[in-house]
C-alpha cells in the first residue's frame, strides 16, 4: 500500500476538543426540571457547611442596578452562611466542567467542619442553573478572608462560542462588604410555564417534597419567598402526628434490623353505629384490659413481641427483629478476584405514621377546624419519602407499594398509601454504597440497593401481617363474647354451633303444645270470671258506687284477657315458624359436611400441586438439556446423508416441544384420587425417595443421610402417596435454605438427617434453623419468612393437615442448634402404626 501524500498541514495541532454547546447537552440530561435544579443549588450550600439557606424568587423584577444584568425580567437569588469560596475553589470547582473536589473528600472519607459528608460529588449544581434562567452571578466571601469575589456569566454565550475557553467571563475581587458565604443570583427566568400563575403554590408544593419537613431529618434551615409571599415548607408539628392510630419506628445499625410499632384503642374502633356500641361495651369501658388479656395469648403475640404499651395514649407495643445476615436472597458484591461479601448498604433509620381518615377518626381530631382541612393537609403530606442528609431522592411515591398490598376489602387491615406518611432517613457517610442515578431520579439498581429494599419490603410485610392479626384478634374476641351471650362453648366447630341451634330449636314444638294449653285454660278462665262478676253486681244496689267500681273493673278485665289471647295468638306463630327452621339447620349441617370435605380435597389438592411445580421444574430443566444437546447433533449431521439419523433428532426435537408444551398446560387441579390406605415399610420407602432425590441433591452439593434408631417393625397403614407429598415438602423447605446458606457462604455442604425411631421420624439440617419469630406458628397458614414470590406460607400447614387426616402429628422440637434456633422436625406416626404395632409404642421412643 502507498504511504500518503504529504502536505502542508502540521499533524502536531490535531487533538480532541469539546464544543461549548456540550453544556446544554449535559444540563438537559443530567437536571430533570426546575425544582431539582433549585435543589441541588441548596445542596452546595448545605455541603458549604450553612446553618441556614435563603431562596428568593421574584418573577417580575429585575437583579437591580448593580448586577450585571440589569434589565434581565425576573430573577431567582440564593444565599448562604456557608464557608464561601476563594480563587482556587471558583476556578476548580465552578469554572471545570464536571469536575467536583467533593468527589475526592467522599473517597477519602473526609467531612466538613460541622462533620458533613458532602452530597454533591458530580459538578450538577452549576449545569442546573441553565434550567432555571440565562445569566449566573456569583458573590462570594470565603471564611477568614478580608476580600470578595464576583463572577458573572450568560449561559446563552455558550451557544455561540466554539470552544469552552472563548465563552466570555466576567471576574472581580474587591474589598469585602458581606459576611462569609455566598449568593448566587440567577436572572431573565426560563420556564414560562412554571414561573406563570400560582408558581408560590407550585414551588412550596415540590420543596416540601425533596427537602425533608421532618424535624428529626432536618439538617439545616431553609426559607423561601415567591413573589414577597414567604413559603411554609410543610415542617410536621408534634400534636398532628399525635393524630396517628399507629407508629412505626425503623432502626439498622449495620448488623440488626428492628422495627418497633404502637398502635392506639382507636385503631380498632369500628365506623358502623351498631358494632360501635358494642365496642364501648366490650373494649373502652374497661380501657382495653380485658382485650389485651385475650390478645396476649393468641398463637403468634410470641412472635411480634406484644406486649402493653407504657407511652400514654398507646394500647399495644410490637417488634420485628432480625439480623442483616439472615435475610432471605440478599445479593453480594465481588472483594477480591476469588472473594465476596454479603452488599451491605449501611445504617439507616426512619418512621412511618398511619392515620384513619373515617368520619368518626377525623372529627375527634383537633388541629384543624374542619374535617376536609385535615384530610387535605394529610393527603398532601402522604407517602413514604427517601432524604439523604434532609434531601429528598426521587422515589416512586408509593415507594413500599402498599397499593399492591392494599384493597377496599374490610378484611383488610394493613397500610393504606394515601393515608401513611413517612420517612426513610439515609446519610452520605453511613450509605455511600446506595448510589443516586446520575439525574438524581432514584437510585441505581446495584447489589446494595437490591438488599436495602429487601429490608424495607420486609417491613412492609411486617405491618400488613401485624395489623392484620391484632385487628383479626379483635374480631376473635367480639366474637367470643357474642359466644358467652348466646351460651356457645367457645371455640366450639360449626358443627356444634347447629346443634346447639337445633337443641335449642327442637324445644319449640313442646312449649308450642303448653302454649295451646295455656290458652284454653285462659278462655275457661275469663268465662268463669264474666259469670262470678256478674252474680255480684246482681247483688249491688242499681247504680251504686259499688256497681259503677265492679262495671270499670269487669271491663278492664276483658280488655286484658282480650289482649293476653291475641299474645298468646302471636307466640304460637312465631313458634311455629321456629319449629318449621329446625328444617333449615339440617340443611344447614349437610352444608358444613359438605364444605369440610371440600376443604379436605383442597389440602389434597395444594400438597400435590407443590410437588408438580418442583417436578415440572425438573422436567423442564432436562427439556432444556436435552434440546439443546440435539441441537448440536443437528449441526454436526448437516452434511450427513443418513436419513434415518436425521429423521431421529426431528423427532427428539418435536417431542422435547411437545413436552414444553404440556408442562405450560400443567393442570393445576390435579388431587388425590387415592384414599387407600395400604402397608408402608418406611425403611425401604426413605431408600427410594432418597434414591429419587440424590442427583437432584448431589447437584446443589446436599447430601440425605437416613440414620436408622429404631425401625425394627416400622410399618404405617397410611395413603402411600400423602406420605411422599408430606416427606417431599419438608425435603424441599430443607433444600431451599441450605442452597441460601451455600450461597452466602454461610456452609459448605448442606446435609439433611432423617432419623427412624418408631413411632417417630425426625427430619433435621444443618442450616440456620427455624427464625425465632415463627417458631410457635410455623405450621399456621400463610407464615413464612421466604421473601415475597419464594414463599406461600402453605407448605407446612398443609403437612399438618395431611399428617392430622391420618391421625398423625408434627411438632418443631425445642432442640436447638449453634445458632441457638430450633431445628428439627418430629413427625408421630402413631396413628398410623401398622395392625398391633399402635400397642405398647410408646416403649420404643
Amino acid at each position: 500500500m502507498p504511504a500518503p501524500e504529504p502536505n502542508d498541514q502540521n499533524t502536531d495541532d490535531l487533538h480532541f476538543d469539546v464544543h461549548a454547546s456540550v453544556v446544554f447537552q449535559l444540563g438537559e440530561s443530567l437536571i430533570s426540571d426546575v425544582v431539582q435544579a433549585l435543589v441541588e443549588l441548596v445542596k452546595n450550600a448545605y455541603d458549604a457547611d450553612a446553618k441556614s439557606v435563603r431562596v428568593i424568587v421574584d418573577t417580575k423584577a429585575t437583579p437591580g442596578k448593580d448586577s450585571a444584568y440589569p434589565n434581565a425580567k425576573g430573577y431567582i437569588a440564593i444565599d448562604d452562611t456557608g464557608v464561601g469560596m476563594d480563587y482556587n475553589t471558583i476556578k476548580r470547582g465552578w469554572l471545570t466542567i464536571s469536575n467536583s473536589p467533593k468527589r475526592e473528600m467522599k473517597r477519602e472519607h473526609k467531612v466538613t467542619v460541622l462533620k458533613r459528608t458532602p452530597l454533591g460529588d458530580k459538578g450538577l449544581g452549576r449545569l442546573g442553573t441553565q434550567r432555571l434562567g440565562s445569566n449566573l452571578e456569583i458573590y462570594t466571601r470565603p471564611e477568614g478572608s478580608d476580600t470578595e469575589y464576583y463572577v458573572a456569566f450568560s449561559w446563552k454565550d455558550f451557544a455561540s462560542a466554539t470552544k469552552l475557553s472563548d465563552v466570555p467571563l466576567r471576574i472581580e475581587q474587591y474589598p469585602a462588604k458581606r459576611k462569609k458565604g455566598t449568593r448566587l443570583v440567577i436572572s431573565d427566568l426560563l420556564d414560562k410555564s412554571y414561573w406563570g400563575e400560582n408558581a408560590d403554590v407550585k414551588l412550596q408544593a415540590d420543596l416540601s417534597r425533596m427537602i425533608s419537613p421532618y424535624r428529626d431529618v432536618r439538617k439545616f434551615i431553609v426559607t423561601a419567598k415567591v413573589n414577597g409571599k414567604r413559603l411554609d415548607l410543610i415542617q410536621f408539628a408534634d400534636q398532628i402526628r399525635k393524630t396517628a392510630q399507629i407508629h412505626y419506628r425503623i432502626d439498622f445499625d449495620g448488623e440488626n434490623f428492628l422495627v418497633k410499632g404502637q398502635t392506639r384503642l382507636d385503631f380498632f374502633k369500628p365506623e358502623v353505629p351498631k358494632e360501635l356500641e358494642e365496642f364501648k361495651e366490650l373494649v373502652e369501658k374497661d380501657e382495653g384490659k380485658e382485650f389485651y388479656k385475650f390478645l396476649i395469648n393468641q398463637t403468634r403475640a410470641k412472635d411480634y413481641y406484644l406486649k402493653k404499651s407504657k407511652d400514654a395514649g398507646w394500647f399495644v407495643e410490637f417488634e420485628y427483629r432480625k439480623k442483616f445476615s439472615d435475610f432471605d436472597d440478599l445479593q453480594e458484591v465481588l472483594v477480591s478476584d476469588e472473594e465476596s461479601e454479603i452488599a451491605n448498604p449501611g445504617p439507616f433509620s426512619g418512621e412511618i405514621d398511619s392515620f384513619d381518615l373515617g368520619m368518626e377518626s377525623v372529627e375527634r381530631q383537633n388541629v384543624f377546624n374542619s374535617v376536609s382541612a385535615y384530610r387535605e393537609h394529610i393527603k398532601n403530606i402522604s407517602g413514604i419519602r427517601v432524604y439523604r442528609d434532609g434531601f429528598g431522592v426521587r422515589v416512586d411515591p408509593d415507594f413500599l407499594q402498599l397499593g399492591k398490598q392494599w384493597t377496599s376489602a374490610k378484611s383488610y387491615y394493613g397500610l393504606k398509601p394515601g393515608s401513611t406518611m413517612g420517612y426513610i432517613s439515609l446519610s452520605a457517610k453511613e450509605n455511600a454504597q446506595l448510589e443516586e442515578k446520575t439525574d438524581r431520579e432514584g437510585f441505581k439498581i446495584t447489589a446494595y440497593y437490591l438488599n436495602f429494599y429487601e429490608m424495607i419490603t420486609a417491613f412492609a410485610d411486617f405491618t400488613q401481617n401485624v395489623q392484620g392479626f391484632i385487628r383479626r384478634g379483635y374480631v376473635k374476641f367480639r366474637r367470643q363474647n357474642q359466644e358467652k351471650l348466646a351460651k356457645v362453648e367457645r371455640d366450639a366447630t360449626p358443627e356444634e354451633v347447629a346443634k346447639h341451634i337445633n337443641q335449642r330449636l327442637s324445644r319449640a314444638a313442646s312449649y308450642k303444645g303448653d302454649l295451646e294449653g295455656l290458652r284454653g285454660k285462659l278462655e275457661v278462665t275469663a268465662n268463669d270470671a264474666q259469670e262470678k262478676l256478674h252474680d255480684i253486681e246482681t247483688t249491688l244496689s242499681k247504680n251504686s258506687t259499688q256497681q259503677q267500681e265492679l262495671k270499670a273493673a269487669t271491663l278492664t278485665l276483658k280488655r286484658s284477657l282480650l289482649d293476653a289471647q291475641k299474645s298468646v295468638a302471636k307466640v304460637e306463630l312465631y313458634l311455629a315458624e321456629v319449629v318449621d327452621s329446625s328444617a333449615g339447620v339440617k340443611v344447614l349441617e349437610s352444608h358444613i359436611q359438605t364444605l369440610k370435605d371440600q376443604v379436605v380435597q383442597f389440602y389434597d389438592t395444594m400438597s400435590l400441586g407443590l410437588t408438580a411445580e418442583a417436578l415440572s421444574h425438573e422436567i423442564h430443566n432436562i427439556a432444556v438439556q436435552l434440546a439443546y444437546r440435539t441441537e448440536q447433533i443437528t449441526q454436526h449431521l448437516e452434511s450427513s446423508k443418513d436419513s434415518k439419523l436425521i429423521s431421529y433428532t426431528e423427532f427428539v426435537n418435536t417431542s422435547v416441544n411437545g413436552l414444553r408444551k404440556q408442562l405450560r398446560h400443567l393442570d393445576p387441579s390435579l388431587r388425590y384420587v387415592r384414599e387407600k390406605r395400604e402397608p408402608v415399610v418406611l425403611t425401604n420407602l426413605f431408600k427410594e425417595i432418597l434414591d429419587y432425590f440424590h442427583s437432584r441433591f448431589e447437584k446443589r452439593d446436599i447430601e440425605a443421610r437416613l440414620k436408622i434408631t429404631n425401625a425394627n417393625g416400622f410399618v404405617l397403614d397410611i395413603n402411600k402417596g400423602k406420605l411422599v407429598q408430606i416427606i417431599d415438602n419438608l425435603f424441599l423447605n430443607s433444600e431451599y435454605w441450605l442452597r441460601e446458606d451455600i450461597r452466602l457462604g454461610r456452609i459448605n455442604h448442606g446435609v439433611i438427617t432423617i432419623e427412624l425411631a418408631r413411632p417417630f421420624v425426625r427430619i433435621s439440617d444443618n442450616g440456620r434453623g427455624i427464625e425465632s419469630t415463627v417458631e410457635t406458628s410455623l405450621f399456621e397458614p400463610f407464615v413464612t419468612t421466604k421473601r415475597k414470590g419464594k414463599g406461600r406460607g402453605l407448605g407446612l400447614f398443609i403437612v399438618r393437615q395431611l399428617l392430622d387426616s391420618e391421625g398423625c402429628a408434627i411438632s418443631l422440637l425445642p432442640k436447638r442448634n449453634a445458632n441457638n434456633r430450633q431445628y428439627v422436625f418430629e413427625l408421630n406416626f402413631t396413628g398410623a402404626l401398622h395392625g398391633s404395632e399402635q400397642t405398647g409404642s410408646n416403649g420404643n421412643q
